[in-house]
């Protein structure tokens, strides 16, 4: 029987289109989707640093997926991704008041979740990759979307800016961009799997220079994506 997952996102646009991705990854390893907390062998818990008491929201998520393994005896593995396990790191291992973390993947390193979730399960030690990552490719057609109307495609993941009320740059890594050629690629995808309208993602997203072509700009990657025929609305966050 296929062990099942369930994810829970705090955070921005973001933040939803990497559990997209997750929940892609998960799939393509065997796992099967639920929404039952008492069904789930693994708990992802997708967080976010900015949102007010985010810290709080995953101790609080934590107590509670322990009362549940203690009323059930059947406990879930816990995963922690997002901004906060790329912030703390291996420190949310010692920081969790007795709630048991068994993941903890930062945001540059989700495509190592699967990986990472087989090989605790076969040990008892928890397993920890926050590593930087300068790739920003991700597999074309792998992202479970969660909208049947929208989707949401990365173009820069990353910000240079280091705003002193921003931790994204700490949290998110430097300014790096997608291909054009990816980009395209998977407006395409989108589209033909029935979505119309596609949010393009980034910190700032008017930084965008394709590495791959030195003339496209944000602009010019406005006109090629408006140009795929069945795209109807594009959106961008942020400016």
């Amino acid at each position: 029987m296929a062990k099942k997952y369930r994810i829970e996102t705090f955070g921005c646009q973001m933040n939803v289109h990497d559990s997209e991705r997750m929940a892609g990854l998960l799939d393509q390893a065997g796992y099967e989707s639920t929404s039952d907390d008492r069904d789930a062998d693994v708990i992802v818990i997708n967080t976010c640093s900015v949102r007010e008491h985010a810290e709080d929201k995953l101790y609080t998520r934590l107590g509670e997926i322990r009362v549940l393994g203690e009323e059930t005896g059947r406990r879930p593995s816990v995963a922690v991704t997002g901004c906060v396990a790329q912030q703390e790191g291996r420190s949310l291992l010692t920081r969790t008041n007795g709630h048991v973390i068994d993941v903890v993947v930062g945001t540059q390193q989700i495509k190592m979740l699967p990986m990472l979730l087989e090989r605790t399960s076969h040990s008892a030690r928890a397993e920890v990759n926050v590593d930087p990552r300068d790739d920003v490719g991700f597999p074309l057609g792998i992202a479970k979307r969660s909208d049947p109307v929208k989707a949401y495609i990365t173009i820069i993941e990353g910000c240079n800016d280091h705003c002193a009320f921003c931790v994204v740059p700490k949290t998110r890594g430097h300014e790096r961009m997608r291909t054009k050629a990816d980009i395209l690629a998977e407006v395409e995808e989108a589209v033909a799997s029935g979505r119309r309208e596609v949010q393009l993602l980034g910190q700032i997203v008017n930084h965008y220079q394709a590495p791959d072509d030195g003339d496209c700009d944000f602009a010019q990657l406005l006109r090629e994506v408006d140009a795929i025929h069945g795209v109807e609305r594009i959106r961008f966050a942020s400016p």
